[in-house]
């Protein structure tokens, strides 16, 4: 495992720890993952973290007006930034494939 990956697992299992993320719960992910094709399981993983992040903003959204002085806010909103260039490219990349399987599938009649 490279270092910038390796960093970035300590941190989120410091975080997940420090929010009380029990490790059935990781466990039980992981499992969920691995029901999953080997090449879909980033692309399963990254739309359930999209999810999860769009649930915490919209309640967070009723606690708070959105002023400039949120951190919460702030964070939110270049998470959202980042699941948004996410999920486009998960649907273009999709749509590129299919184009790609459909075009080989007309050469080949």
């Amino acid at each position: 495992m490279n270092d910038p990956a390796r960093d970035a697992l300590q941190q989120v299992e410091s975080a997940a720890h420090l929010y009380a993320a029990g490790e059935d719960e990781i466990a039980e992910f992981r499992e969920i993952l691995a029901r999953q094709h080997p090449n879909d399981r980033g692309t399963y993983a990254c739309a359930a973290l999209d999810r999860v992040i769009t649930d915490i903003a919209f309640d967070h959204r009723t606690e708070c007006d959105g002023g400039p002085d949120c951190r919460t806010c702030a964070g939110l909103r270049d998470a959202l930034a980042i699941a948004v260039a996410s999920v486009r490219s998960m649907i273009a990349d999709e749509m590129t494939w299919r184009n790609r399987r459909n075009r080989r599938w007309f050469w080949n009649r």
